[in-house]
């Protein structure tokens, strides 16, 4: 018994073996495939949690930065009305002690002066 085969069946065999082939050499590759997308996925699960710890630690940072303004402008308009305070305190105590200054200047120099003589 002999088996004639014509150039078209062996060429669709061939193809067929080839497909068979290209078929089973591609499973590990889907399998791995499939398993890279399970490890994306939970990456990606991980990764929203980590946005929303980081919205989270944001908002309470712009909470208390905003906390921390306030003060500073209280601060900075206490600094202002010290310095307004301090200018008055000096203008009115300059004269003064101007003045005594001056005038134990003066009795020293008399109080000297009259130690000489005497």
């Amino acid at each position: 018994m002999t088996f004639t085969v014509s150039l078209t069946e062996l060429s669709v065999f061939i193809i067929a073996i080839a497909f068979l082939m290209l078929a089973v050499s591609a499973i590990p590759a889907l399998i791995q495939l499939r398993q890279t997308a399970r490890t994306l996925e939970a990456f990606s699960q991980d990764g929203k949690r980590f946005l929303a710890d980081i919205k989270e630690i944001t908002h309470k940072v712009n909470g208390q930065v905003s906390d921390m303004e306030e003060s500073v402008t209280k601060l900075r308009n206490v600094t202002i009305k010290a310095i307004g305070i301090a200018e008055v305190a000096v203008d009115a105590i300059k004269d003064p002690v101007i003045k005594i200054a001056g005038l134990v200047a003066v009795l020293t120099l008399g109080l000297k002066h009259l130690r000489k003589r005497g």
